[in-house]
């Protein structure tokens, strides 16, 4: 189930990086207005359910997965984190400024290009090793965190 919930927030991420590759489209047609309305709107959902989706990784999965791969690829999965929130920050900004577009679009470039990256990682590397790595038990406690964050929001 949690493992179930964490690949349908990634379903629903790489729908925002579809509204952020539209947000560039806009930006390089010369709309740069509607370009930054879209971005706004998709912030939304980055700064709401996917900041939640990322929670439930770190406090939840990370920390089970850490205990049969070692610390090193879980930190370097939070540092993942950590450098897409500082490009999501900057997002933020830029997207209430009317300055540079140039800017602007190459940090969506950034942003799609890292959280793609980011998703396939996770899909193919850490999610089908929780799944063969994690006894059932730690997968029932799994569940009972991540519904616990998704509470707290």
């Amino acid at each position: 189930m949690a493992l179930e919930l964490l690949k349908e927030g990634h379903r629903k991420a790489l729908q925002a990086v579809g509204d952020l590759e539209h947000a560039l489209e806009l930006l390089r047609g010369g709309q740069a207005a509607r370009a930054a309305a879209a971005v706004k709107a998709t912030l939304v959902f980055l700064e709401g359910e996917q900041r939640v989706h990322f929670r439930q990784e770190e406090e939840g999965l990370f920390l089970y997965l850490a205990k049969v791969t070692g610390e090193g690829p879980i930190q370097a999965m939070v540092g993942e984190h950590d450098s897409y929130w500082k490009a999501v920050s900057t997002l933020r900004v830029l997207s209430q400024e009317s300055g540079d577009g140039a800017e602007l679009g190459r940090l969506l470039e950034h942003i799609v290009s890292m959280l793609k990256s980011h998703i396939e990682k996770e899909d193919t590397a850490y999610f089908p090793l929780a799944e063969e790595r994690l006894s059932p038990q730690h997968l029932k406690e799994l569940d009972e965190e991540m519904e616990l964050i998704a509470r707290l929001g």
